[in-house]
């Protein structure tokens, strides 16, 4: 089937090509019939009411006249690169719930990174302008840029696989909108540069990372001197003396090399985790989950031998 065709198929139809054979449910579309206004509705409220009416028709029509899922006419119509005659993206949602529901991961892969192609250029273009006021190192930004979009994605593929979300459905744009203020949010927190203004001052949910680093200064003492303060990770202490009194040394050969990486430099280099993030390239943060991961992983497989990392 060509866009054309399709195109001239969006009529209404009984039965829907694309699940026959799928158990699934998609919400009721009143696709005909009027809409019940109160007396104290407005004209306006009354119009919007009526878009969406015609909306959710438009895209009950487009998804009912899909070609049979898996088919080679449905993939043209999924992977269609033309964006003015591409498939709107709540009709992507609607197919990669299909698949979910037909249990074909590669299926819903396959849908699910049409979508973010889609999306991508405005997602990054949004990462890296939110942070625009965040006054930090270009590179720390770019690095922060790239976290924030990751974290944006993480979100979005856990919405697209909740089948009860339906208003993906519906307005995909007012959805990721609304995704994209509550990871920001989030994001900002957990990098401890959100604040919630109050009467009596400001209050943030977590110490600043500016005033984390300054712990990392030398101290001038009475006598001139500067004394480095001494600030030990107990857990992460805790864990180095683990590996260091277990024979290890294969284990750790076995990790992932993105994971390893992080062991050496932090625990047999005696690196700090901004000392690993640069030579690495990556975000402190990023440091951070890797060594989590890394001892999480150890901490598993020495269970598995009888012994444990404590930490």
């Amino acid at each position: 089937m060509t866009q054309a065709q399709y195109i001239s198929k969006l009529t209404i139809f009984t039965e829907t090509p694309i699940l026959s054979g799928a158990n699934v449910e998609l919400p009721r579309m009143e696709v005909l019939g009027f809409v019940e206004q109160k007396s104290s509705q407005s004209e306006g409220d009354a119009d919007h009411d009526l878009d969406l009416v015609r909306r959710r028709a438009a895209l009950a029509t487009a998804f009912q006249v899909l070609p049979a899922y898996g088919s080679a006419e449905f993939w043209s119509l999924v992977e269609e690169p033309e964006l003015k005659i591409a498939l709107p993206l709540e009709i992507l949602v609607k197919c990669a719930r299909v698949a979910i529901a037909r249990e074909q991961n590669a299926g819903r892969n396959r849908i699910i990174e049409v979508i973010f192609r889609r999306t991508q250029s405005s997602n990054e273009c949004w990462s890296r302008k939110v942070l625009d006021s965040v006054h930090v190192p270009s590179e720390e930004r770019c690095m922060l840029a790239h976290d924030l979009y990751a974290d944006l994605c993480e979100r979005v593929i856990r919405a697209l696989l909740d089948m009860k979300r339906l208003f993906w459905e519906e307005n995909f744009q007012h959805c990721l909108q609304f995704e994209r203020k509550h990871v920001f949010q989030a994001f900002m927190t957990r990098e401890g540069r959100w604040h919630n203004q109050h009467a009596d001052g400001v209050v943030t949910h977590r110490v600043p990372r500016v005033l984390i680093e300054s712990l990392d200064q030398p101290v001038l003492h009475a006598n001139g001197e500067f004394w480095a303060q001494d600030i030990e990770d107990e857990q992460a202490q805790q864990a180095l003396l683990s590996v260091e009194q277990s024979d290890l040394s294969l284990l750790i050969l076995n990790l992932p090399e993105k994971l390893k990486s992080v062991i050496w430099l932090i625990f047999w280099e005696g690196r700090t985790e901004k000392d690993a993030a640069r030579i690495l390239g990556v975000s402190d943060r990023t440091v951070r989950n890797r060594l989590h991961e890394a001892l999480k992983s150890l901490r598993t497989m020495l269970d598995s031998q009888g012994k444990t990392i404590d930490g």
